[in-house]
Order: C-alpha cells, then sequence, then structure tokens
C-alpha cells in the first residue's frame, strides 16, 4: 500500500501535481481518463477528482462517478461522497458493489446520522458478501451505539485555535512546553501545485506562543531553523518532552508525492536554541516510523512510536523501544493487541502510567479516536474512548494533557474557521480545557441579638478558619481577619467535608460544616456564624471537708527543681487568701514528685519543694506553725508513670504537684472551684 503524505506527517497536503506529457486530445473521455488514472499513480488525488468530474460531465459514465465518490471519501469531503454514494448504493439492486455500500455507511457515520449509518452497516452483514466487511461493519455498529449515547460533559470546551495558528491547509503535533506551543504546518493559503513553481511547500515544525488569558489569540506562528527544518523535507510529528530539553520529531521523504523513507530525529535544547538534529538510533528501519513520544514502563525510559513493521497486528501500530542511551535505543517491541488492532493506531501520548492514542481499530464514534489505557507494571487495561468533545464522528488525534489533567491539545478535521477544500477536509490543532468546579463560600459573622435588638447585627473583627476534614488528617484550607466588615470569601473544592471556624476576642466561636459532594459545577455557598458574648463564669462552690486532699491546678515544678513557677503564684495566693478568712484553719501542704530517680532522693526533693510553697505563703503573711509542709516523693503517682516505665515529660510533670488539706480549725469550708479533688486514697 502506498502512503500519501497523509498518515506521515498527520498532514492532508492539498497538492495538485502538473501532469507533464499530457496527450494533445487530452478533451476526449480516454485521454482524461488516462490523465487521472496517472494523477492517482502519482499520488495527487485532487487532479484526478478533476478529470474524473470531467469524464462524467462528458459521459455520464457510472464507473467515473464511483471514482469521484471514492476519491472525495478519502478527501474527506464526507458530505460530497454522501450525496454520490446515496445515488450509486440506491440503484445498486444487484449488490455488485458491496464495498461502495460500506463505504457509504462510514460517510453516514462521519457526518454524525449514526441511526443511518447502523442500518447501513447492517444491510452489509445481512447481504453475507464479505467476510472482512462484515467483521468491520460489526465493529462500526458498536461504534455507532456509543455515538448515538455520546453526549459531551457540560463542563469540556474545546475550542479552535484560530486563523493565526491553523493555516487553510493543516496542522498537526501540538506539543506544548515552557511557554510555547510546537506544531508542525504546511502553512500554505491554497492548494500546491507542483509545477515547478511551488518553492518551498514543504510541511515545518513552528512555534507559537498561548495567550496570556483565556480567549486571546495565539502569536504569529515562527518557523524553526534548518537545524531541525531541513530544506527539501517534510517535518512532522514533533513531541517536546516534559522537562522541555528534547525535540523528537520525523523527517519524511516523498516521492511522486508518495511517502518514501521517514525516520524518527531527536534534538536538544541549549542555552543559544535547540541543536542540531541527528537520526534516533534503533527506533528507525526500512519501514515508515513517526509519531515518536517518551514514556516509561518496566521503570525504565522509552520511546514510544508507530510504524508499519512487517508482522504487525494491523497497518500501523504502537511500538516502543527501551532507551539505552541519549538518541539510542533497543529493538522496537509492539505494543500487543490489547491495544493494536487490525486497523490504525496513532499518535501516542504517555502521561503518569497512562497511554492516550488513537485508533479506528477499536469502536469509535468517529473514524480516529482517542483512547486511553492504563499500564498496571505488567500489561495494559482495555482502551475506553475519551468523552464526546474530545472525540466527533470524524477525526481526533494528536491529544495531549497539561500536568494537572484539565487541559490540552488535539488535532481534529471537525469544521474549522477556514478550511480549504470542504469542511471536514483538514486538520486543526484545537485547545481543549475542563473548566475547573469552585465552590465559592461567602462566610458572615454576626453577633447573636440582645433581647432589645430584631435580628442579630453583623459583627466585624472576627477570624474565619476553614479546615478541610475530609481525611483523617485534618487540614488548614485559609484563615482570614476582616477588621472592617463581617464578610469573608473562600475558594474551595467539590467533594470535600468541610468546618468553617469563627472567633473573635470576647465572645464564643461558632461553627458551621458542610460538603461539597455532587456539585456538578462552579457554586456559591453562603454561611453564617453568629457569635455569643462571653460572659463571666458563675462561680461554683463546693464544701471541702477537713482531712480532703485538694489539688492545687497550677502548682507544678520543672524536673529536679523546687522553684515556684509564675503559673503557681495564682494557685498559693488563693490558699493565702482561704486561710485569711478562716484564721484558726491549719493545713497540711504536701508536694509529690513524678518516679523518675531514685526514691530517697524523690522523698527529698518533694520536701524542698513543700517548704518552698510554705515559704512563699510565710512571705505573704500566713504564720509558720499554721502550715505543715510535707514531701510525699514519689508514693503517690497519679498516671501510668510508675517507675520502669516510659513516659514523655507531659505526663510525668502531672505527678509533679501540690496539695492541701485541713487537719485543724473548721471541720468544712466552702470554696469557690478553682481547685480540683484528688481523690481520698492519696
Amino acid at each position: 500500500m502506498k502512503n500519501y503524505i497523509l498518515p506521515i506527517i498527520g498532514l492532508l497536503a492539498l497538492v495538485a501535481g502538473h501532469l507533464s506529457a499530457q496527450p494533445l486530445n487530452r478533451s476526449t473521455p480516454d485521454a482524461m481518463l488516462k490523465s487521472a488514472k496517472e494523477a492517482e499513480e502519482t499520488g495527487n488525488p485532487y487532479a484526478a477528482l478533476e478529470y474524473y468530474e470531467d469524464i462524467y460531465d462528458a459521459t455520464k459514465d457510472k464507473a467515473a462517478n464511483i471514482r469521484i465518490a471514492v476519491l472525495n471519501f478519502e478527501l474527506r469531503d464526507y458530505q460530497r461522497a454522501e450525496k454520490i454514494l446515496s445515488r450509486v448504493v440506491q440503484r445498486d439492486r444487484g449488490n455488485q458493489y458491496p464495498e461502495l455500500k460500506y463505504l457509504y455507511a462510514m460517510t453516514l457515520k462521519h457526518n454524525g446520522k449514526y441511526a443511518d449509518a447502523e442500518d447501513m452497516f447492517g444491510q452489509v452483514i445481512a447481504d453475507n458478501l464479505d467476510s472482512a466487511l462484515m467483521a468491520k461493519s460489526k465493529l462500526e455498529i458498536a461504534g455507532c451505539k456509543l455515538g448515538r449515547k455520546a453526549k459531551q460533559p457540560e463542563l469540556l470546551k474545546v475550542d479552535n485555535l484560530g486563523k493565526k495558528t491553523n493555516s487553510p491547509q493543516t496542522e498537526s503535533s501540538p506539543s506544548y512546553n515552557g511557554g510555547e506551543l510546537y506544531f508542525t504546518s504546511l502553512a500554505a493559503k491554497g492548494v500546491v501545485t507542483l509545477d515547478g513553481k511551488e518553492g518551498d511547500w514543504y510541511s515545518k515544525v513552528y512555534t507559537s506562543t498561548p495567550p496570556a488569558q483565556a480567549g486571546g489569540e495565539y502569536g504569529e506562528p515562527k518557523v524553526l531553523g534548518t537545524q531541525i527544518n531541513r530544506e527539501e523535507w517534510h517535518q512532522g510529528n514533533v513531541h517536546i518532552t516534559p522537562d522541555g530539553k528534547t525535540m523528537y520529531f520525523t523527517r519524511v521523504e516523498t516521492e511522486n508525492n508518495y511517502v518514501k523513507t521517514s525516520k524518527i530525529y531527536i534534538s536538544h535544547k541549549g542555552s543559544e536554541g535547540w541543536g542540531a538534529a541527528t537520526e534516533v538510533t534503533g527506533v528507525n528501519g526500512d519501514y515508515i516510523a513517526k509519531h515518536p513520544c517518551e514514556g516509561e514502563l518496566f521503570g525504565e525510559k522509552v520511546l514510544f512510536f508507530v510504524a508499519n513493521i512487517p508482522g504487525g497486528k494491523g497497518g500501523f501500530d504502537i511500538y516502543y523501544a527501551t532507551r539505552k542511551t541519549d538518541g539510542v535505543f533497543g529493538l522496537p517491541v509492539n505494543i500487543g493487541d490489547v491495544i493494536n488492532t487490525p486497523g490504525e493506531e496513532a499518535s501516542p501520548f504517555y502521561q503518569d502510567g497512562k497511554l492516550y492514542f488513537s485508533s479506528n481499530g477499536h469502536p469509535s464514534l468517529g473514524g480516529l479516536d482517542v483512547f486511553e489505557s492504563q499500564w498496571n507494571g505488567s500489561v495494559w487495561s482495555a482502551p475506553t474512548p475519551l468523552p464526546a468533545g474530545i472525540n466527533t464522528s470524524l477525526d481526533d488525534q494528536y491529544y495531549t494533557r497539561s500536568a494537572d489533567g484539565y487541559s490540552g491539545y488535539l488535532v481534529s478535521n471537525r469544521p474549522g474557521p477556514n478550511n480549504l477544500k470542504s469542511k471536514t477536509c483538514c486538520d486543526d490543532i484545537y485547545y481543549w480545557e475542563i473548566e475547573r468546579i469552585k465552590v465559592e463560600l461567602v462566610a458572615t459573622t454576626f453577633r447573636l441579638r440582645r433581647k432589645d435588638e430584631k435580628s442579630n447585627p453583623p459583627l466585624e473583627g472576627c477570624t474565619v478558619q476553614v479546615i478541610d476534614v475530609s481525611d483523617k488528617n485534618p487540614l488548614s484550607v485559609d484563615t482570614k481577619t476582616n477588621a472592617a466588615a463581617n464578610d469573608f470569601m473562600f475558594t474551595l473544592l467539590p467533594d470535600k467535608s468541610y468546618i468553617v471556624i469563627a472567633e473573635r476576642e470576647g465572645f464564643q466561636p461558632d461553627t458551621v460544616t458542610f460538603n461539597t459532594t455532587g456539585v456538578k459545577k462552579t457554586t456559591k455557598v453562603e454561611k453564617k456564624l453568629t457569635l455569643r458574648t462571653k460572659r463571666p463564669p458563675k462561680p461554683t462552690s463546693r464544701i471541702v471537708k477537713r482531712d480532703e486532699p485538694i489539688r492545687l491546678n497550677s502548682i507544678y515544678y520543672d524536673f529536679d527543681k523546687a522553684d515556684i513557677l509564675p503559673d503557681a503564684e495564682k494557685d498559693l495566693q488563693f490558699l493565702v487568701n482561704l486561710m485569711n478568712k478562716y484564721p484558726d484553719m491549719k493545713i497540711e501542704l504536701s508536694s509529690h514528685t513524678d518516679a523518675q530517680g531514685r526514691d530517697d532522693y524523690n522523698e527529698r526533693l518533694s520536701q524542698r519543694r513543700a517548704d518552698s510553697a510554705k515559704t512563699w505563703m510565710v512571705a505573704k503573711g500566713i504564720v509558720a506553725d499554721r502550715i505543715v509542709a510535707v514531701g510525699s516523693g514519689e508514693k503517690f503517682i497519679l498516671n501510668r508513670c510508675k517507675n520502669g516505665v516510659e513516659c514523655p515529660d507531659e505526663e510525668h510533670r502531672f505527678n509533679r504537684r501540690t496539695e492541701f488539706k485541713i487537719i485543724a480549725g473548721p471541720t468544712s469550708i466552702t470554696i469557690e472551684e478553682e481547685v480540683q479533688e484528688t481523690g481520698g486514697d492519696q
């Protein structure tokens, strides 16, 4: 099978060759037929189409009309092809042309008429005339069923890059990195006529700058230098590695407008730009190699590419070769029949263990659809098609995606703004994007109304914190303070659970919980938080009896120290005030240590601590003989931290405490809850 420039560069090169040595009686049907066949042989389908049209206008020859239909189909003018094939198939009552019935069904499918296409494929199967066409028809019926159900996701947007980047001819292989979009193009405004005056008509690698803002125009394309674009060769299939430092592409040599050779090249980017390209070793051979893409398999870097190596699964299959050194790869390995089919595979793109590729050998919405397959470390998963919008009833290929998976590029012959010969003749580059769903939270803070107020008034000066509690480990999303107003704006994510906390000094905090599960589009959520004014706690009283040990909450000691810490003074002052209130009361002031250290040492340490607390109180005016200081050492451990048990200092410190109990004077007293009972078994 001869290869037009189309499957190599990914371009539909609209070329009309100049046919020399034409007979003088060119206007006769026989002469035109000879010229038409010569045009087809030399790879000039548009020239051939014109000849067949002239023949049909002059003779109404059925064979010429069939060639017109077939050429229109091959040149992807499906609307014209459908009109002609419809008449031919309807008049073919003897089923002489089963292949045309199949071709007619394909035009219906490409034109989005899935139900009609499914019926026509069914007729091909029912005719039972060609087993190969029957097998293909079954595959296409499965694709039509997908097409009838397919709906573009609401959040998916696909936009043509516009006339600056997309010429009336055809563009391919978009590859974005480092702020620049690389692609290949013929960049011609019309059909190229090979008449010796065509000039430099070869496909080249270009760059363009994406717009700074969504909806803007891409920059004017710039052609790369001769280190990449060799004169009188077609360059295509450009791929830039994720680090932006390596470029793979193909150089294609043609003969009579057919592909003669296609090989993969590599170039590296330095401080002065792209270096001279060299042929990649290992993947090129006596076959067509195209569509390179760097990836990873079995923990090693590989190069995915497409080739028609003999012994493959179909026409063009996807292969990979393991990287040995820079630009040198091992022998090509067919990626396998999970992905490769008897049909055509194209344009692989690898990212994070997934391979994206195009194929017409799996059930598809159109011709080439984009599919996804997951690598699990040993095998590929069954390919699944990407959604409608990425895939259409036409050809969709060269799919790429950004690191976060929310945007990327693809190439398609869906109707564009300036296609040359028909609405679907030529490939354009498209940018796709999935709208990032946002949940805009508006939190407002209010003060709880008083009896004389009708509603809760706004409360300024609050601090609002949002915490993501979706996982086991809560994560603070953001904290904002608004001194002048009571509204707070936060941008959150879908499928999450959140807690919102509002605080302000002098007020009790308020919280609200909510989740964003099931949010399918950008949504605004409003939450109100109402804070209540803090009131001084009412003191609670309790009766303490004689010989009942009472723990002083704040009297702790640093390890191996007897000094009174600043926090302890509050409780000691409370005790001083209590003894002044009951002048005949005597107390036992006992100090305790943790279990660290020797028992005898801890007993002496606790005695020093009790004496230290007594000294502080005596300095405040309490008569010394009203206080009996007792060092209890480690006799009364309150938690698990006994001898031989490893504990953090926070737990040991809980045992380093001071307690008191009434030993003379009143048999019971009333105190406010500034202290806690330790229990009667101390």
